[in-house]
């Protein structure tokens, strides 16, 4: 997914924090319809990504899907940030590891 993305996505950051990052701002420009299909594209991989692996994304592509409909260039942006964000930390994993006293709860209902 990385290696598919556009130009000005490139580059590495060591948060996905964005200040504005539940902001909408309603003066900014709508994204091109090429762009916001690369947009839908790019949030629903995300989407399983963070499901899956890697649940420190979760919360800002959580905000992303919900601007899917009314995309801005704002919402690009932060897409960027995670993009941005992925390539810096592609190396981190998913361990689960019991500590030194282990014990698992698991809720049934």
């Amino acid at each position: 997914m990385l290696c598919e993305l556009p130009l000005d996505m490139n580059g590495s950051t060591k948060t996905t924090d964005i200040a504005h990052l539940f902001n909408v701002n309603s003066e900014v420009k709508k994204l091109p319809e090429a762009t916001a299909q690369l947009f839908h594209h790019l949030v629903a991989k995300l989407l399983y990504l963070s499901r899956c692996t890697r649940q420190d994304i979760h919360t800002t592509v959580t905000i992303l899907c919900t601007r899917v409909q009314a995309l801005k260039e704002d919402d690009y942006k932060k897409l960027a940030r995670v993009m941005q964000y992925l390539q810096c930390k592609s190396e981190m994993t998913l361990t689960i590891e019991p500590g030194k006293h282990p014990s698992w709860w698991v809720e049934s209902s």
